[in-house]
């Protein structure tokens, strides 16, 4: 946004809002005063109005409140997440066997209509476990494949772990900052 005095930008303002049919006929110098004044408030909105002005102000004044800062430095952040480190290692762990990877890289064929995706978790099952299957009509079978598409016991585990390292993750970012706020 370039820089301007007042005068034209309460002008091109004005403009602006005719233009999208709102009436706004403020009295330009009594508005340029106002905004002059209002130097030591944080901020300032002008709304259009039918008082004798043709606008009315809100004003934003800066608090008046001292806030002790104590400050949070880097080597509590690094204290509380050496703290949990398991659970991140975890997390990190979970969140790199989640990461898609495209099949055909891996040597699969794509079927039609499925994702052209897989994780390495998934990988690794179809490669050492191909046969590691729910019993066929099981209801746990029933629930993973209406749930996960899948009977796959690797392939139920690699749909899963997004939404288990999101899990961990946020417990992770909450146990610390909660670790960040007791310091």
């Amino acid at each position: 946004m370039r820089e301007t005095d007042i005068f034209p930008a309460i002008h091109t303002g004005i403009m602006d809002l005719k233009f999208c049919d709102t009436t706004f006929n403020p009295n330009t110098f009594t508005l340029a005063s106002e905004i002059m004044r209002s130097k030591h408030n944080s901020g300032l909105i002008i709304l259009p109005s039918n008082n004798s002005n043709g606008y009315e102000t809100v004003k934003y004044s800066a608090s008046d409140v001292d806030i002790e800062d104590d400050g949070v430095t880097v080597d509590d952040l690094w204290a509380c997440t050496k703290e949990h480190y398991g659970l991140t290692a975890a997390a990190g762990i979970l969140g790199a066997a989640s990461i898609p990877i495209e099949k055909i890289k891996l040597g699969y064929r794509v079927a039609p209509g499925s994702s052209k995706y897989t994780n390495l978790s998934s990988h690794i099952g179809t490669n050492f476990s191909p046969r590691a299957l729910l019993r066929s009509g099981s209801s746990s079978a029933n629930i993973a494949k209406t749930t996960f598409g899948t009977i796959r016991v690797f392939g139920i585990i690699g749909r899963a772990l997004p939404f288990a390292a999101i899990g961990l993750a946020v417990y992770d970012v909450i146990s610390i900052g909660q670790c960040v706020y007791k310091k």
